[in-house]
Parts: C-alpha cells; sequence; structure tokens
C-alpha cells in the first residue's frame, strides 16, 4: 500500500517539508517517491550551477561519464534518477556493485530493474518524452530479456572503467568534538536495507567554510543544539571509488530494512558545500 505524508527530513538528508510516496516491497525495502514539491523545495535549496543538472533525465541509453547526480523524471512523478537519468537508486547502485566487484546482478534485483526501465520507457514514449528508442516493446519478453542484457553489459563497463563520480546532495552540517564542521553524503533516495548500500569512508568529511560570520554563526548554533546544525547546506561532491563490500547473510536480529549486505564504498576526493538558503559560500575542501 501507498501512502503519503508529511516529513521534515527527507529520509534524513534534508530539512525540506513535502510529500514522499513509500511502497513496501517484498524483500521488506521501500521504494520511496518525491513530490513536485519536495522536488522543487530541493533543488531549490541547491546552487543555481547545480540545479542545472538536477533536469528531467531523458531515460535514454545513456553516455560518457556516467554520474550520481540526481535528476528528476520529465513524467512528473517526482522520481529521482542517476546514472545520466537511465535507473532509480536502487537500480543504481547494484550495477554499480556489479561492476566493481565483478558479480553479476542477483536474479531478483536484475528482473526488477529489467522491468522498472521497460515501464519506464513506455511511460516516456506516450508522454512524448525522449525516450529509450532501441528499447523493445514492453510485452516482449525474448526481446526485452536480450536487449536489458545490452544495457546491463554496456553500463556496466562504463561503470567499471570509472573511478570518480560526481554528485549532489543537501544535508546538515555538525561541528565534531575536535571543532571540525564536517558533512556526511546522503544521495536523495537513500535508505535503510536496500539491495546495494553506497557510502563514503569516513563517514563524515571535513568542510572549511570561507565566511568567517557564517563560520561563527554555526559554531554557535552547534553549541545551543549538541553539534548538529538545523539548517541544509547544498554540496557538490566527488567520489572516488574505494571498494565493494559483502558484509554476509543477514543476521537473525536485524531487520530486513534495516540491513544491506553488499557496499560501494568511496572516498569524498573533493566537496564544495554552501548554505542554500542565506547563500553564504563555502570552500571546495580538497581531500
Amino acid at each position: 500500500m501507498t501512502k503519503c505524508k508529511l516529513i521534515l527530513p527527507i529520509v534524513g538528508i534534508a530539512a525540506l517539508v513535502g510529500c514522499v510516496t513509500t511502497e513496501q516491497m517484498p524483500n521488506g525495502t521501500t521504494k520511496i517517491r518525491f513530490s513536485d514539491q519536495t522536488v522543487s523545495s530541493l533543488t531549490s535549496m541547491m546552487p543555481d550551477a547545480l540545479v542545472k543538472g538536477v533536469a528531467g533525465g531523458s531515460g535514454g541509453t545513456g553516455g560518457e561519464g556516467l554520474n550520481l547526480v540526481p535528476s528528476v523524471s520529465p513524467l512528473g512523478t517526482g522520481e529521482l534518477l542517476y546514472l545520466n537519468g537511465q535507473f532509480d537508486l536502487e537500480c543504481a547502485s547494484a550495477l554499480l556493485y556489479s561492476a566493481k566487484s565483478g558479480r553479476p546482478m542477483e536474479t531478483r534485483i536484475n528482473n526488477s530493474c529489467m522491468s522498472n526501465y521497460y515501464v519506464r520507457q513506455s511511460q516516456l514514449r506516450m508522454a512524448g518524452k525522449p525516450f529509450d528508442r532501441e528499447a523493445p516493446a514492453y510485452d516482449s519478453p525474448t526481446l526485452q530479456e536480450g536487449y536489458w542484457a545490452k544495457v546491463v553489459s554496456r553500463t556496466v563497463s562504463q561503470l567499471a572503467a570509472t573511478n570518480q563520480f560526481t554528485t549532489r546532495f543537501v544535508g546538515h552540517p555538525r561541528v565534531e568534538r575536535d571543532g571540525q564542521i564536517t558533512m556526511s553524503v546522503r544521495l536523495p533516495g537513500e535508505t535503510q536495507g536496500v539491495h546495494v548500500a553506497l557510502a563514503t569512508t569516513p563517514a563524515r568529511t571535513p568542510v572549511l567554510l570561507d565566511d568567517g560570520q557564517f563560520e561563527l554563526q554555526v559554531r554557535q548554533r552547534a553549541a545551543r543544539t549538541s553539534g548538529l546544525i538545523a539548517d541544509s547546506i547544498a554540496c557538490d561532491a566527488v567520489l572516488a571509488y574505494s571498494k565493494t563490500v559483502d558484509r554476509g547473510p543477514r543476521p537473525s536480529g536485524i531487520a530486513t530494512s534495516a540491513y544491506s549486505r553488499y557496499e560501494v564504498l568511496f572516498t569524498v576526493a573533493s566537496m564544495g558545500c554552501r548554505d542554500a538558503t542565506r547563500q553564504f559560500k563555502t570552500a571546495s575542501r580538497q581531500m
């Protein structure tokens, strides 16, 4: 069953107020779609240069320079797509893990991603939006499987040859005990219990603020709120691939919705952030 509810932080990544539709999947995970209001709030908080990339994804066959910048589906559903507007975050993550680990995608996630891909292409075609013209009709299972194998092979090859990925997100700065101001990279749409989790190591990255007055305000607010700042900051980051991790079968004491067996780990090669509300600037931190 789907339900619509008001949320303050969208799955813990931004202080946005909007509507998110959640769908409980058979494996216990939750698929999330953002309303137009929420997507508008997210993009309005990002710097203008960043918002240009958060446009409707074409859903086509992809191209050079696959990235993890979220793009809003041109279908008006509020769905966020990755790898140049081709796949939702779950499928993009699974493809990344396959590319970097050398393992084929598991049957369940492969079939789910294939179905989602063809449904999306059909919807784009009927809506008069750019779509993958090479994709076979949705009612042609045999042709679908053959063409999907080509899509996966092409995408995995591109991802395997790519070791740095640009991304954009909105989050909250935190002042640590040692005085450093840090940010945690959380991609829009990320939830617990996904098939493959994307994460950075370490989990939080130091950010240098080049506006002294803004930094003072951040530290003053942190002193009153145990270090975490309520104000959102929009960030543009480059993630460098580190390794893949197979954590093994889920322990019996952990719920399916809270456990991701597979992980793709990155380090933050660089990150530039700014206060999206007050237009304060921050310097890019080269790691």
